[in-house]
């Protein structure tokens, strides 16, 4: 089965003022970040439309060994670089992704779910989405490619895709870059600022959420946590010289910690599903949060403070760590074995609490006493 990748690269670039495919974005150009979220994600192989200077974009996309596809008509719009593009698939096409350049901070995990999704069960059109709302790129069969071709223009690709609604299907995804275009320097500014997603952005967090079915009442647990851990790593990074925490970091972990409540293992369990959307910058993190192992001689991390946040709070209230694993100890206290491991567990946060206390120079319960479970997203 060939599922091949189609990026539409013709365009003039009119309101971003300069040309979008060959601004440079997270270390290589917006191009080539799209090509390698298609590569990654499971595409066969890509063919660039190009169009308005085609000479340099042409030379980009050979340059990272992929094909060029020149639309004569490019100057009649999008849906022109469309027909172009699937007239030069080759004929053992399955399906294809169209994926609009401007559009570069798709994950590769969405593309690898999406053609994951058609070769277990083919369909006309799957769209990834984001929360209920469809974005880019629809992943098409190649049956409707003849219907393409022979389309008048009118309404574009969307006019031809509607008339399979009823066989389409949609796939709920954490990626807020399927919704996300550069279509003014201040569009690409931003991108440039988030494009090393290697943690959720907040709305992305809620869409975790909605996946994972995390309860009402864990979401809110986790939204004060995430506040408790921001202002812990505000103050130890205002004394510290080096090395400050990343507070987007520290929030999104303390978010993300218990998104998977209710499956067996919830720790392993979250991070395998971060893992699994391309969020490695807080898998290990939200793995980790049950119990500290840092050996003195290492600097605290953000890991050391959503562990720490996570452990003061039951719910939305304050508690302290005797509280927090008293009542673990009371279910356990016929049993020898788990009541020495949670000991030593209450013994190890104990420790690290007070190293905190000692090198933020604040006390804890003083500092989270007021804390109100808000909402951070």
């Amino acid at each position: 089965m060939k599922i091949y990748g189609l990026i539409l690269a013709a365009g003039f670039s009119s309101r971003m003022g300069k040309l979008k495919a060959l601004l440079p974005l997270d270390g290589c150009t917006v191009l080539s970040r799209c090509i390698r979220s298609l590569v990654n994600g499971g595409a066969s192989d890509i063919f660039v439309v190009t169009g308005h200077m085609a000479e340099q974009v042409g030379a980009e996309a050979k340059t990272l060994g992929m094909h060029e596809i020149f639309n004569p008509d490019y100057e009649q719009g999008m849906f022109s670089s469309v027909q172009a593009g699937v007239q030069g698939l080759p004929d053992d096409a399955s399906a294809f992704l169209v994926l609009p350049v401007d559009i570069p901070l798709v994950r590769s995990s969405t593309i690898r779910a999406l053609t994951f999704d058609y070769s277990s069960a083919p369909a006309k059109i799957i769209y990834p989405c984001f929360r209920g709302e469809r974005g880019h790129p629809p992943l098409i069969s190649a049956e409707l490619i003849p219907e393409i071709i022979a389309h008048d223009g009118s309404g574009g690709l969307r006019t031809v895709l509607e008339r399979y609604d009823s066989e389409a299907r949609e796939l709920n995804m954490p990626d807020l870059g399927i919704l996300r275009d550069l279509d003014t320097p201040e569009d690409y500014e931003q991108a440039r600022l988030i494009s090393r997603r290697r943690v959720p952005l907040p709305e992305e967090c809620e869409a975790l959420w909605e996946l994972a079915d995390t309860p009402l009442q864990t979401r809110e647990h986790c939204k004060t946590v995430a506040e408790a851990a921001c202002l812990m790593a505000e103050a130890l990074n205002r004394t510290r010289k080096q090395q400050p925490l990343d507070l987007n970091v520290v929030k999104c972990a303390a978010l993300m910690h218990d998104v998977a409540k209710l499956k067996r293992n919830h720790e392993a369990a979250g991070a395998a599903i971060l893992a699994g959307y391309g969020f490695s910058g807080i898998a290990d993190i939200v793995a980790a949060h049950r119990d500290t192992d840092i050996k003195p001689d290492s600097p605290l991390t953000e890991q050391e403070i959503v562990f720490l946040a996570d452990k003061l709070f039951q719910g939305t209230n304050p508690v302290s760590l005797d509280q927090r694993y008293g009542k673990t100890l009371e279910r356990w206290k016929d049993d020898p074995e788990a009541v020495a491991a949670i000991t030593g567990r209450l013994a190890r946060a104990k420790d690290l609490l007070a190293r905190y206390e000692q090198e933020a120079c604040i006390s804890v319960p003083e500092q989270l006493s007021s804390l109100a479970a808000k909402e951070l997203v």
